[in-house]
């Protein structure tokens, strides 16, 4: 499947900005504080020094400060524009820095990190397994990786059966999301990469009223599907307009079944 975030650091800055939006809408949805404060709130605190995989424009960083209280924060992308609107978000704030890298090269030391976070990075991997020894050797001995990403495959925006809103999601997940099971596969191969047994944990994600980030996310799955050549732009704007219709009137049901994953590097 084609995914959008495989090229993130080479689209325009339009792109980017859509994406920072609904990285914004969905950090701003009390469900969603509510699940990040929930498995954000198991990592190691205080004082710890933390590496954020994937960090973006600095949303999600903002969650886990607002759960935790490590002593330094670093967050790496691999989206020169994302990263700037991360620093700008984080003036002022010396513990905070954000540089470029990537889920299998971060450019960081061995050992050099109590805790890892990847927050919805991996369904974007072609590599997970090298993801996940790049995390195991930046960590110390003893220390926590965390990975929440979405069960997307469980993706639903339908009403009944055979609702054609849904053909926008499923346009959403082939052009947003390069694998939406690995979350299923992720707990085996952490242990296979030297981890210990991960705790999981299944967060349900559901907008009804005010569903500004699925009406975000699937314009931008759309949208990127009408350039692909999936459907025409008519099409694609159709189902925005129909989204936005639901919203509207009442009748918006969207669901995404999001999944923490939570391991130790042998001490």
């Amino acid at each position: 499947m084609a995914d959008l975030y495989l090229s993130i650091s080479t689209q325009p800055d339009s792109v980017l900005e859509a994406i920072a939006a609904s990285m914004d809408d969905r950090a701003n949805d009390p469900a969603m504080q509510a699940i990040c404060a929930s498995y954000m709130g198991r990592l190691p605190k205080p004082g710890a020094k933390v590496l954020e995989i994937g960090c973006g424009n600095g949303a999600s960083t903002a969650l886990l400060l607002r759960a935790i209280d490590p002593s330094e924060m670093t967050g790496i992308d691999p989206a020169e524009g994302l990263l700037d609107r991360a620093r700008k978000r984080f003036a002022g704030r010396t513990a905070v820095n954000f540089t470029v890298g990537t889920a299998v090269k971060t450019e960081q030391p061995d050992a050099a990190y109590d805790v890892v976070v990847a927050h919805t990075v991996y369904s974007h991997l072609p590599d997970p397994r090298a993801a996940l020894a790049e995390a195991f050797r930046v960590l110390k001995p003893g220390g926590t990786l965390a990975v929440f990403d979405g069960d997307y495959a469980t993706n639903t925006v339908a009403l009944f059966d055979g609702d054609p809103l849904q053909a926008a999601m499923i346009a959403t997940q082939r052009n947003l999301i390069h694998d939406g099971y690995i979350m299923r596969r992720l707990p085996r191969m952490m242990e296979d990469a030297g981890f210990e047994r991960s705790r999981t944990e299944a967060h349900g994600f559901v907008q009804t009223q005010n569903p500004a980030y699925m009406k975000s996310l699937m314009a931008r799955g759309v949208a990127a599907a009408a350039k692909a050549g999936d459907c025409g732009l008519d099409l694609s704007e159709a189902f925005i307009t129909e989204a936005a219709r639901r919203a509207e009137n009442g009748s918006f049901y969207g669901a995404i079944l999001f999944i923490s994953a939570t391991t130790q590097k042998p001490g």
